[in-house]
């Protein structure tokens, strides 16, 4: 061996080096490499070299439309966005969709229509977003449909108002909470047979959601014979409804109903002050909110809304502990419907077998989950309904905790009315 030769050898350096990724780390393999210690030795020594890791698999990410800014950001925001989130860990720990994790894509639509459309037009823009959750409002939804249909995004929509499912773009879109018709119709039948109610005084905050929910209130009550003694709007951002409410004190009917947001809390604490001695019926006025606003003058309140209790089957009660373990604290109102509307997403992926907008539209009518809600599972109809809603009514009772008093699971209207009687109810 040449002179020349041992010492090119015996500049030889031997490194190890460790790749690592985001998979998880497989078991590290032995490998024996050879150096050259001296012209005559060559000794072996055992160096630890980790594997390549596996490339992680591209995320699917779902646009997730809440209300960051503004009054609503508890209840449409911080906790739609947990239990979304806690649905998308439930899923990924099970090996994800198609192999593939979820992810959420958040974005404050601030509960605006103008500030939705932004929103709807930068999730369609956004070429890894391929289906959206949302939006909360009615009135922020409408619209965002066209945005949505002319992309081809696939959405599962919150927003109640019956009108949704009626506008020609079903292609796709689902209503994965009862409309309003249901709930305005439930509060009118429970006002009527269960509490012997003969007239009311109606009023909404003149949001599309609350005037769609107080028109079919009174149209219910006019068919059943209640009553309508007066029929008004008032301005959500007012303080002082007492005006409003004196008028209405002479009418002497024997509930106030009204469909409203945050405001309904000080219509009610007016109202007491007045003396008003009448039932109060107030749509979805079931948060923890409204409790803090109300306390004691709360009591007595009557609530028809979609959100079950937390309680109201095993599937829920699952729910509402792995949430509160997760969050620390329990969830609210429309959480379990968030929730429900990833494991949706998820399913039409699947039945697509591909991460294709317009596949996983094709496929949205055609879930079959079983839901935290609705106890024979969650599906749709040809235009995006629910199929076998469910809607519940609840009484504040002294404690300040709310009673479920009244399940309502009767046939929707778009299922006992014919096509054009529906369409002519719910209006172009």
């Amino acid at each position: 061996m040449s002179s020349r030769f041992v010492r090119m050898c015996l500049g030889v350096l031997v490194v190890s080096i460790v790749i690592s990724g985001c998979a998880p780390q497989a078991t590290p393999t032995p490998v024996v490499v050879e150096k050259i210690v001296k012209e005559t030795q060559v000794v072996k020594e055992t160096v630890v070299v980790e594997p390549t890791a596996e490339p992680q698999a591209e995320p699917i990410v779902i646009g997730l439309p809440a209300i960051l800014t503004g009054s609503d950001t508890y209840i449409h925001g911080e906790l739609v966005i947990d239990a979304a989130t806690l649905a998308v860990e439930e899923i990924n720990a099970k090996g994800g969709v198609l192999g593939q994790p979820l992810d959420l894509l958040v974005m404050d639509d601030a509960g605006d229509p103008k500030q939705g459309v932004i929103v709807a037009h930068a999730f369609c823009d956004n070429p890894a977003v391929k289906a959206v959750i949302g939006h909360c409002y009615s009135g922020v939804t409408i619209p965002t449909l066209p945005v949505y249909s002319q992309a081809g995004m696939p959405i599962v929509v919150h927003g109640t108002n019956p009108r949704i499912t009626e506008l020609g773009f079903e292609d796709n879109t689902v209503q994965n909470t009862p409309n309003d018709l249901i709930t305005g119709q439930a509060a009118a039948d429970h006002a009527k047979s269960e509490l012997g109610v003969t007239s009311v005084a109606v009023i909404h905050n003149k949001s599309m959601w609350g005037e769609g929910v107080a028109a079919v209130f009174k149209t219910r009550c006019e068919e059943i014979g209640v009553e309508v003694t007066s029929y008004q709007g008032v301005d959500p951002e007012d303080v002082d409804f007492t005006p409003v409410l004196s008028k209405i004190a002479t009418e002497n009917p024997d509930a106030i109903y009204f469909a409203g947001y945050t405001e309904q809390g000080l219509l009610r604490k007016q109202m007491v002050g007045l003396g008003i001695d009448a039932l109060w019926l107030a749509a979805e006025a079931t948060s923890s909110e409204y409790i803090d606003i109300t306390a004691q003058d709360g009591v007595g309140t009557i609530s028809a809304t979609a959100a079950p209790p937390n309680y109201f089957r095993p599937e829920m009660r699952k729910f509402a502990a792995d949430f509160e373990k997760r969050f620390g604290k329990p969830p609210e109102s429309w959480a379990s419907y968030f929730y429900d509307m990833v494991y949706v997403v998820a399913d039409a992926i699947e039945r697509a077998g591909e991460v294709d907008r317009s596949a996983i539209s094709a496929k949205l009518r055609e879930v079959d989950i079983a839901s935290i809600i609705y106890p024979e599972g969650l599906q749709f109809d040809e235009h995006g309904r629910v199929r076998r809603p469910v809607t519940f009514i609840y009484e504040l009772k002294p404690d300040l905790e709310y009673e479920l008093v009244y399940v309502w699971s009767d046939v929707p209207p778009y299922e006992s009315m014919s096509p054009e009687d529906y369409k002519a109810l719910v209006g172009d």
